[in-house]
């Protein structure tokens, strides 16, 4: 459970207060190296590697004759493609939207198996069209989650994830968050680096207004998230994972 006790009046505000934050250089080297591990499909599957093959299973079994495109946003260095494609054989296209400093890392890992791109927009033209827009845990990190929102549903994907995310009824908050480099991925540290504390900002939308901005969708499948899971100033907040199709 991530505590967050610290509160700013926006972003930029709480983004000044904490260094690099999520563009820190050593949070992509973790990321790069947990995600580089092998899978081992022996093991119990983590619920960031379930929500994915599960909204990508759903929305694969529209698309039958050729590719599903996926746009991941914020998929760090493609942990979420490794373990879906481990899973589901469905051939997919696959385009991840990252920060620079992810993305160089990510590039590196991809192998010609998925794209990676810094904006939305080169990352829909190299799909040409997005069936599936998988978002986990990533909005709620954006410098304007509902802006984001409706970048994303701009595009007009049939499916629309928006995996563990905080289930908040309050006024839009901006907290900082404490982590550590080894809470962020899932796997050992690389060898040879010490652990130490980052912080990075973290907004919490009022769920209401999440609908309203993808009100477009209809709620397809909803299912709590545990790894999700905030205490802002001493209130918890539970984690949610939907997944939404489209009205079309």
């Amino acid at each position: 459970m991530a505590t967050v006790t610290q509160v700013f009046p926006d972003f930029a505000s709480a983004a000044s207060a904490c260094g690099a934050g999520y563009h820190d250089a050593e949070i992509a080297d973790v990321i790069a190296y947990k995600t580089g591990l092998a899978v081992d499909v022996r093991q119990f599957a983590p619920e960031q590697a379930i929500n994915s093959i599960l909204a990508v299973g759903i929305a694969a079994s529209e698309v039958t004759e050729r590719p599903l495109k996926v746009l991941d946003f914020g998929g760090g260095c493609g942990f979420h493609f490794f373990r879906v494609t481990a899973s589901i054989q469905a051939p997919l296209r696959w385009a991840i939207i990252e920060t620079p400093t992810m993305a160089m890392r990510a590039t590196k890992l991809s192998q010609g198996k998925f794209d990676v791109f810094s904006d939305i927009a080169a990352g829909v033209e190299a799909l040409g069209h997005v069936d599936l827009v998988h978002a986990s845990s990533s909005i709620q990190y954006a410098p304007e989650p509902l802006m984001a929102l409706q970048s994303l549903a701009a595009l007009r994907p049939r499916y629309f994830a928006l995996l563990r995310f905080p289930w908040w009824m309050g006024p839009q908050t901006v907290g900082l968050q404490p982590s550590t480099l080894a809470g962020n991925g899932i796997g050992p540290m690389p060898p040879g680096m010490a652990d130490r504390e980052i912080t990075y900002p973290v907004t919490f939308t009022n769920f209401n207004d999440v609908l309203r901005t993808l009100s477009d969708f209809d709620i397809a499948l909803v299912a709590p998230s545990p790894s999700s899971i905030y205490e802002l100033r001493s209130q918890k907040i539970l984690g949610i994972s939907v997944i939404f199709r489209s009205k079309d």
